[in-house]
């Protein structure tokens, strides 16, 4: 078991973003309530709500898988500072708290499917052990479920069932765009550097 962590490390940071969130889950719905985007109270000016809509859940099977993801971005162990990682998650959440409020089809919204899924695609990008296929396979796939998600086939019935609530796929399509917006000013940035 040693050496398959030696091999395979973990990151931390992300798993102690999986226990932040399932923490004020535990913390139940009053906490919940205070925390989320709700969009007749951002016109009074609760602005703090851009950030911990993307920390709280609606209920133990929405942060559990989150959770997951979570665990999946710790276990492609991706470089850089974990400052650098937790600034994207606020540049991510603001984004996309942003575009739920110009968009304006929600009158709440909670989870951190919409970062995760931007912090999954830069992960794979910048994981220190997986192969470069792999990493180019875990980006497409992500980017394809984007893109699923948007087309008329795709149906959340069975995930809003057991999470409570709609999924809000738009606020995936953001996360990730983030994540691959990041990628394609790093891949500039190495072509212009080579040059």
């Amino acid at each position: 078991m040693i050496s398959f962590f030696q091999r395979y490390p973990i990151s931390l940071w992300p798993l102690i973003c999986a226990v932040f969130a399932l923490f004020l889950v535990a913390l139940g719905l009053d906490v919940r309530n205070a925390l989320r985007l709700d969009l007749q109270l951002e016109v009074q000016g609760q602005w703090w709500r851009l950030l911990t809509a993307h920390w709280v859940h609606l209920g133990w099977y929405h942060g559990l898988l989150n959770a997951g993801g979570f665990f999946l971005v710790g276990w492609m162990h991706p470089k850089g500072h974990w400052l650098k990682w937790m600034c994207f998650y606020i540049f991510t959440s603001i984004c996309i708290s942003s575009y739920l409020l110009f968009e304006n089809n929600l009158s709440s919204y909670v989870g951190a499917s919409g970062v995760l899924h931007g912090l999954l695609i830069l992960a794979a990008f910048y994981s220190r052990w997986l192969e470069l296929w792999r990493r180019a396979l875990m980006i497409l796939a992500i980017t394809g479920k984007l893109v699923w998600e948007q087309t008329p086939m795709y149906s959340d019935t069975s995930v809003s069932s057991l999470i409570g609530g709609n999924v809000a796929v738009d606020a995936h399509l953001i996360g990730g765009l983030c994540g691959l917006l990041i990628i394609l000013i790093t891949l500039t940035n190495n072509y212009t550097k080579s040059k």
